[in-house]
């Protein structure tokens, strides 16, 4: 298991070598961090501007790679290394498939709201290249970065996706020797205008699949491996922002969610579970495709 890192000497790209380190430290888990570079011109130019531009990246990769070494420090196992492609994400997208990535971490968008996992192009394009899982680093989480990963949370669905996001969130806990938490999430929107059946359907239907959901839990804890420090727990409440909040996170948490795309293009499916843990959620996210 190995994690590669995307590095850029900005806020995200430190956002995301504090993920790393945290978790790194957690498992003695290898890390790879990779500095993306635009590629250059394949031939000459009669002023020599490509080998000035040449020089000028290469002199900007190496400064990159020497901040990201001072952060990471001596306690992790890491490589260090520059690629040049079209965009960052084709560049990681490579790397991660070269290596056999099991994580790829990336920093948010730098427009999204702070102590919030944003979904860049970065982001959505490495998870679309890659076989492995996208880790969002919170906007501005280094400034406040736990040194150790306390806990691995999984946003739980019982069915064939929920299946493959348990399976990582297992792994990661298994690997880093930290609690595992299945969490799902049950909120009862009071619209000012509700359906036809009234409030207090509407409460018996939630009221009905909450103990679905509580009796899933149980069945997918009874079929964990042996050595896992596991539990569960249900958001209730009446909206997103408190359902999640209801649960309780620690500060060393991660979550690990689905995210689905199809035919190869990210198409994240707006108004689902997953892009409201995004609007709500300050702890980094595991993206499970």
């Amino acid at each position: 298991m190995s994690y590669l890192i995307g590095y850029a000497p900005d806020r995200g790209g430190m956002d995301a070598l504090a993920v790393g380190r945290m978790m790194a430290l957690a498992g003695d888990v290898p890390v790879t961090v990779c500095v993306v570079t635009p590629e250059t011109w394949g031939y000459p130019s009669p002023a020599a501007v490509d080998a000035e531009y040449k020089q000028f990246l290469d002199q900007y990769a190496q400064k990159a790679l020497a901040r990201a070494r001072a952060y990471i420090g001596d306690k992790v196992k890491a490589d260090y290394m520059v690629v040049a492609a079209d965009s960052a994400s084709k560049g990681l997208s490579r790397v991660a498939n070269e290596m056999n990535a099991y994580l790829t971490i990336v920093g948010s968008a730098r427009d999204g709201k702070k102590m919030r996992a944003g979904l860049g192009s970065t982001a959505s394009g490495v998870l679309a290249g890659t076989k492995c899982p996208t880790v969002m680093a919170p906007l501005g989480y280094a400034s406040h970065a736990p040194r150790r990963l306390e806990r691995v949370t999984c946003a739980f669905s019982d069915d064939r996706e929920g299946a493959s996001t348990v399976a990582v969130a297992v792994d990661l806990a298994r690997q880093h020797k930290v609690p595992l938490r299945l969490v799902t999430f049950v909120v009862r929107d009071r619209q000012m205008y509700p359906s036809d059946v009234g409030y207090h359907a509407e409460n018996m239907v939630a009221n009905t699949w909450r103990k679905q959901a509580t009796d899933a839990q149980k069945a997918a804890l009874a079929e964990l491996p042996e050595g896992i420090e596991a539990s569960c727990a249900i958001g209730d409440g009446p909206d997103w922002r408190r359902a999640i909040d209801s649960v309780g996170w620690a500060w060393g948490d991660v979550l690990v969610a689905g995210a689905h795309h199809e035919s190869g293009i990210t198409a994240f499916l707006f108004g689902s579970t997953f892009t409201r843990l995004l609007r709500y959620v300050s702890v980094p996210i595991v993206a499970v495709d």
